[in-house]
């Protein structure tokens, strides 16, 4: 019964943000646009976010192990069916499976490398929080001379103070991780006591592989190759939204794509299928309200930004996945 009601929530908020999306959409020229879409600009945003693929696992390479990095394939295979799997799911499948699968396949324990993916998160978190500051106080005063806008500006100059506030208390973990951690594994442990006692192991040593990853701000070439890899992975998915605008022969400024994904990472929390619905409505919301896009052309860039943002993950992901055999069991941990 429990199964049942998940499910049907899931195909409920489904349906309605699709409902959203759509409602005052001409799907005939919706179409139009699409097709009269520059099929050129689309394979430049696949090509780009390979790339992001890519550098995802060359820089989860990095923090796993700097001196002797797991194998290239396992962890691309590991990065690439984890990604493909919170977009048929939803659920962050990838931040489980992910571990799961370079642990069948490597010597890397599953917890340890569940902490990596942590650390991973923090430095995209703080990608993303730092794009979109950087948009809001770059375009702080441009937005308030437009009654129309002005008024949903407030909302977003709100959330960049947010963000520069959850940045900040970021920035104060990371330092108290560094030179407090004896005193934060104390209060780590305590609080493994309220898990039932075969996860407590795993709850330790979670907490241990993601402070040892910090590590990594000791030595100053790999803190620095693990950064420019970051810059690299959210540039390149970041401009996926710039290809699409320019696709549809709409092009905006490359800092529109900052906010864009800054919004649309909050639609993508909405428990739907690879953020089907959630994501494109809140894509449409920037469109419409800030950029005075049609109701046409921002469903157009949304379905276009989707697809170059999922379909070489999702395709590449599936072809491995069948290749290698596996089954569901598979990606579950072993340990």
């Amino acid at each position: 019964m429990k199964r049942i009601l998940q499910i049907a929530v899931i195909v409920v908020l489904t349906v309605f943000f699709l409902w959203l999306f759509l409602r005052n959409a001409n799907l005939r020229d919706v179409g139009a646009i699409l097709r009269s879409a520059s099929f050129g600009w689309v394979a430049i945003g696949f090509v780009v976010n390979a790339g992001a693929l890519l550098l995802r696992t060359i820089r989860w390479r990095i923090i796993l192990d700097p001196d002797d990095p797991p194998p290239f394939f396992a962890t691309f295979f590991a990065n690439t069916v984890g990604y493909m799997l919170s977009i048929i799911l939803p659920i962050r499948a990838a931040d489980v499976a992910r571990p799961a699968l370079l642990a069948r396949r490597t010597s890397h324990r599953f917890s340890g490398a569940l902490g990596t993916v942590l650390t991973e998160r923090v430095l995209d978190l703080t990608s993303i929080l730092g794009l979109f500051v950087i948009f809001a106080f770059r375009r702080w005063n441009e937005f308030s001379h437009d009654p129309e806008i002005a008024a949903w500006f407030y909302i977003v100059r709100a959330g960049a103070i947010a963000s520069a506030v959850l940045l900040a208390a970021l920035f104060s973990l990371m330092i108290g991780l560094m030179f407090f951690r004896g005193a934060i594994r104390r209060l780590h442990e305590t609080l493994g006591r309220l898990l039932p006692e075969r996860f407590r192991a795993s709850w330790m040593h979670f907490f241990d592989s993601f402070t040892e990853t910090l590590k990594i701000t000791q030595n100053a070439r790999v803190f620095l190759t693990v950064i420019l890899l970051t810059v690299g992975v959210w540039m390149c998915l970041t401009s996926q939204f710039w290809f699409a605008t320019m696709a549809v022969h709409h092009p905006l400024p490359f800092d529109s794509s900052f906010f864009v994904t800054g919004v649309t990472t909050v639609g993508l929390a909405i428990p739907t299928p690879g953020g089907i619905g959630g994501f494109h409505k809140a894509c449409q919301l920037v469109l419409t309200r800030f950029y005075k896009f049609s109701i046409d052309s921002s469903v157009a860039v949304a379905v276009l930004f989707h697809l170059i943002g999922t379909l070489p993950v999702l395709i590449t992901g599936i072809v491995l996945f069948a290749r290698e055999g596996l089954h569901w069991k598979d990606v579950r941990p072993k340990e």
